[in-house]
Protein backbone atom coordinates (compact mmCIF):
# COMPACT_ATOMS: atom_id res chain seq x y z
CA UNK A 1 0.00 0.00 0.00
CA UNK A 2 0.71 3.77 -0.35
CA UNK A 3 0.50 4.23 3.17
CA UNK A 4 3.92 2.36 3.77
CA UNK A 5 2.37 -1.06 5.09
CA UNK A 6 4.36 -3.72 5.63
CA UNK A 7 3.20 -7.35 4.88
CA UNK A 8 3.00 -9.81 7.77
CA UNK A 9 5.43 -12.13 8.99
CA UNK A 10 5.23 -14.13 11.77
CA UNK A 11 2.20 -12.59 12.61
CA UNK A 12 3.44 -9.26 12.32
CA UNK A 13 2.33 -6.09 10.80
CA UNK A 14 3.49 -2.07 10.21
CA UNK A 15 1.48 0.50 8.77
CA UNK A 16 2.99 4.54 8.67
CA UNK A 17 -0.10 6.73 7.86
CA UNK A 18 -0.41 10.54 7.86
CA UNK A 19 -2.26 13.10 10.70
CA UNK A 20 -5.80 12.30 8.48
CA UNK A 21 -8.70 10.69 9.44
CA UNK A 22 -9.43 9.74 5.94
CA UNK A 23 -6.53 7.37 6.57
CA UNK A 24 -8.80 5.24 9.12
CA UNK A 25 -9.82 2.85 6.93
CA UNK A 26 -6.28 1.46 6.13
CA UNK A 27 -5.65 1.12 10.34
CA UNK A 28 -9.04 -0.71 10.35
CA UNK A 29 -7.65 -3.03 7.33
CA UNK A 30 -4.74 -3.64 8.95
CA UNK A 31 -6.63 -5.22 12.34
CA UNK A 32 -8.94 -7.21 10.38
CA UNK A 33 -6.06 -8.71 8.25
CA UNK A 34 -4.02 -9.55 11.46
CA UNK A 35 -6.80 -11.24 12.86
CA UNK A 36 -7.70 -13.17 9.60
CA UNK A 37 -4.21 -14.33 8.91
CA UNK A 38 -3.00 -15.00 12.43
CA UNK A 39 -5.78 -17.32 13.68
CA UNK A 40 -6.84 -14.87 16.96
CA UNK A 41 -10.73 -15.11 16.68
CA UNK A 42 -12.57 -12.75 14.32
CA UNK A 43 -15.31 -12.51 17.05
CA UNK A 44 -13.08 -9.88 18.09
CA UNK A 45 -12.50 -7.90 15.24
CA UNK A 46 -14.78 -5.02 15.45
CA UNK A 47 -13.79 -4.51 19.09
CA UNK A 48 -10.26 -4.21 18.20
CA UNK A 49 -11.40 -2.33 15.49
CA UNK A 50 -12.94 -0.15 17.96
CA UNK A 51 -10.28 0.15 19.91
CA UNK A 52 -7.38 0.70 17.72
CA UNK A 53 -9.36 3.67 15.90
CA UNK A 54 -10.15 5.17 18.82
CA UNK A 55 -6.50 5.65 19.89
CA UNK A 56 -5.33 6.99 16.00
CA UNK A 57 -8.61 9.54 16.08
CA UNK A 58 -7.05 10.82 19.54
CA UNK A 59 -3.42 11.01 18.27
CA UNK A 60 -4.47 12.91 14.65
CA UNK A 61 -7.34 14.94 16.37
CA UNK A 62 -5.94 15.87 19.84
CA UNK A 63 -1.91 14.80 19.60
CA UNK A 64 -1.86 17.03 16.13
CA UNK A 65 -3.85 20.06 16.70
CA UNK A 66 -0.79 22.32 15.23
CA UNK A 67 -0.32 20.17 12.08
CA UNK A 68 -2.17 20.26 9.06
CA UNK A 69 -3.93 16.26 7.91
CA UNK A 70 -1.36 15.27 5.76
CA UNK A 71 2.16 16.56 7.19
CA UNK A 72 2.83 14.59 10.34
CA UNK A 73 3.04 10.80 10.76
CA UNK A 74 2.01 7.98 13.13
CA UNK A 75 3.53 4.22 13.26
CA UNK A 76 1.69 1.28 13.84
CA UNK A 77 3.29 -2.14 14.64
CA UNK A 78 1.17 -5.02 15.22
CA UNK A 79 2.29 -8.16 16.96
CA UNK A 80 -1.04 -10.91 16.86
CA UNK A 81 -1.07 -14.79 17.13
CA UNK A 82 -3.97 -17.01 17.92
CA UNK A 83 -4.18 -16.35 21.70
CA UNK A 84 -2.48 -12.54 21.61
CA UNK A 85 -2.99 -9.12 20.23
CA UNK A 86 -0.87 -6.36 20.60
CA UNK A 87 -0.85 -3.21 18.62
CA UNK A 88 1.67 -0.24 19.53
CA UNK A 89 1.30 3.06 18.13
CA UNK A 90 3.60 5.78 18.06
CA UNK A 91 3.93 9.25 16.92
CA UNK A 92 5.47 12.83 17.57
CA UNK A 93 2.00 14.85 18.73
CA UNK A 94 1.64 16.69 21.59
CA UNK A 95 1.71 14.16 24.60
CA UNK A 96 -1.48 12.10 26.12
CA UNK A 97 -1.86 9.75 29.09
CA UNK A 98 -4.95 7.36 29.29
CA UNK A 99 -4.39 7.47 33.01
CA UNK A 100 -4.89 11.24 33.43
CA UNK A 101 -8.88 10.11 32.57
CA UNK A 102 -11.13 9.19 35.55
CA UNK A 103 -13.54 6.59 34.95
CA UNK A 104 -16.66 8.07 32.97
CA UNK A 105 -20.22 7.16 34.71
CA UNK A 106 -21.49 6.34 31.09
CA UNK A 107 -25.01 7.24 32.19
CA UNK A 108 -24.48 10.89 33.64
CA UNK A 109 -22.71 11.26 30.30
CA UNK A 110 -25.08 10.55 27.69
CA UNK A 111 -28.08 12.44 29.89
CA UNK A 112 -25.82 15.47 29.86
CA UNK A 113 -25.93 14.79 25.78
CA UNK A 114 -22.27 14.24 25.29
CA UNK A 115 -21.97 12.07 21.69
CA UNK A 116 -18.39 11.72 21.70
CA UNK A 117 -15.36 11.64 24.61
CA UNK A 118 -15.75 8.01 25.04
CA UNK A 119 -12.89 6.97 23.40
CA UNK A 120 -10.64 5.78 26.42
CA UNK A 121 -13.53 4.69 27.98
CA UNK A 122 -14.22 2.51 25.32
CA UNK A 123 -10.31 1.21 25.25
CA UNK A 124 -10.59 0.49 28.54
CA UNK A 125 -13.47 -1.96 28.48
CA UNK A 126 -11.94 -3.44 25.17
CA UNK A 127 -8.61 -4.05 25.81
CA UNK A 128 -7.01 -6.14 28.43
CA UNK A 129 -3.86 -3.79 28.66
CA UNK A 130 -3.15 -0.25 27.70
CA UNK A 131 0.34 1.21 28.68
CA UNK A 132 0.99 4.65 27.25
CA UNK A 133 4.84 6.41 27.38
CA UNK A 134 5.85 9.36 27.03
CA UNK A 135 9.21 11.41 27.03
CA UNK A 136 9.92 15.19 26.28
CA UNK A 137 11.19 15.05 22.71
CA UNK A 138 11.00 11.80 22.08
CA UNK A 139 8.04 9.25 20.35
CA UNK A 140 4.92 8.64 21.75
CA UNK A 141 4.11 5.04 22.54
CA UNK A 142 0.92 3.54 23.40
CA UNK A 143 0.63 -0.09 23.62
CA UNK A 144 -2.87 -2.03 23.25
CA UNK A 145 -2.77 -5.40 24.23
CA UNK A 146 -6.08 -8.33 23.88
CA UNK A 147 -5.82 -11.73 25.23
CA UNK A 148 -7.80 -14.61 23.76
CA UNK A 149 -7.81 -17.54 26.46
CA UNK A 150 -8.92 -20.66 25.17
Amino acid sequence: MSDGSAPGADGRYTLTITNDLARLPAVRDLVRTGLVTSGFPTSYLNRLQIAVDEAVTNIIEHGYTDQPPGKATIELNLDVSPTLFRMVIEDFGATFDPEDFGEVDIRSHVEAGHSGGLGVFLMRKIMDLIEYHAEKGQKNRLVLVKHHRK
